[in-house]
């Protein structure tokens, strides 16, 4: 092993830390007690030997992608130790931008209790003094409201903002992709976009009104993609106030089809614009669906050309044929059943 090669050395590391799903994980948590995570790489590395760690000090990128698990009210107090670690493996990053995990523990009687403390105010210091660094957020630290404004050049993924008024905290002018999982509803319509909107090219939302949609694209003007996880049920009367009708970027929108009242698509599409539209993709709940809902929707969609419906099946499966997808004919060019065509 000695006589490698340190670039082939280095190679191999970044080899077994790239094939860590979800980031590199810094401490070791149980439910009362945190732990420096030395039993897997890239800490692992600088356990084995003097020339191993000497290798592992010397190739930045195996120290750019962290999950970092704070400790929340259940590790109390934080040992010295900890910031002090999370330091060390940032400094080893260099200058590279970081892909940064950030998760909380919390019991499950205090699942919605996220208190700011003082583990989690330093652990949360030392990740906000190299956002400047920041290229892939997992889990919004602004949701502790630690900080009021996010200095991110870099920034191009971020994954679970738990509100969109939080997007304006952030000066990100290369965001591209953006992951909301609060439930969008009367707090779309008094939101102001910023710059970070103008560059999102892909939307996804767990939850959000059928009507809210409408409001997007002047919001997010160059969107490409758009995925909504839940439509809330639409509230009769809701006034769906000043609103864009035209999506002029988005080519994929992806849709649940479960349990939704016969106008639900008829909301959405009405009147809408998707004139570069390619694939609509539905993901189906258990049972036949109505296909005439979505016929009737696209039927009176402005400008939709779209090439393919996707219907994405429940994991219980379900009945699709070819006569019962045959109507969507008259709105599409193709019908498709998990990425393969029918008709």
């Amino acid at each position: 092993m000695h006589r490698l090669p340190v670039e082939l050395l280095q190679a191999v590391f970044l080899l077994l830390v790239n094939d860590i799903p979800n980031c590199p994980s810094i401490f070791s948590t149980g439910t009362t007690t945190m732990s420096a995570n030395f039993a897997s790489p890239p800490l692992l590395f600088t356990r084995v030997c003097r020339h191993w760690r000497d290798v592992a000090h010397s190739t930045p990128g195996i120290w750019s992608r962290i999950k970092v698990e704070l400790p929340g009210a259940l590790v109390q107090p934080l040992k010295p130790f900890f910031p002090s670690l999370l330091q060390y493996w940032l400094a080893r990053s260099g200058n590279l931008p970081l892909t940064i995990r950030i998760e909380e523990i919390l019991p499950s009687n205090l699942l919605y209790a996220r208190a700011p403390n003082d583990g989690n105010s330093r652990l949360l210091k030392i990740i906000y003094d190299e956002m400047r660094r920041w290229e892939t957020v997992f889990g919004c630290p602004a949701e502790l409201g630690l900080s009021d404004n996010f200095n991110t050049p870099q920034l191009r993924t971020l994954e679970q903002l738990w509100d969109i008024s939080d997007l304006t905290k952030f000066n990100a002018p290369n965001l591209r992709h953006l992951r909301v999982m609060y439930s969008l509803s009367v707090s779309i319509r008094s939101f102001r976009p910023n710059a970070a909107c103008g560059s999102i090219r892909h939307l996804y939302l767990h939850q959000v009104l059928p009507s809210r949609i409408r409001y997007f694209p002047a919001i997010f003007p160059r969107l490409e993609t758009l995925d909504v996880h839940v439509l809330t049920p639409h509230i009769q009367g809701m006034d769906m106030g000043s609103h864009s009708d035209t999506y002029s970027c988005l080519e994929s929108m992806t849709l649940p089809f479960d349990r939704l009242s016969r106008d639900t698509f008829t909301i959405i599409f009405r009147g809408l614009h998707l004139p570069v539209l390619q694939k609509l993709t539905l993901v189906l709940g258990p049972g036949k669906p109505r296909v005439e809902k979505i016929t009737e929707a696209l039927a009176v969609a402005g400008s939709c050309n779209i090439k393919v419906v996707d219907f994405r099946l429940h994991e219980s499966g379900n009945d699709l044929d070819v006569h019962t997808l045959e109507p969507l004919l008259s709105v599409v060019q193709e019908v498709a059943v998990c990425g393969e065509v029918m008709v």
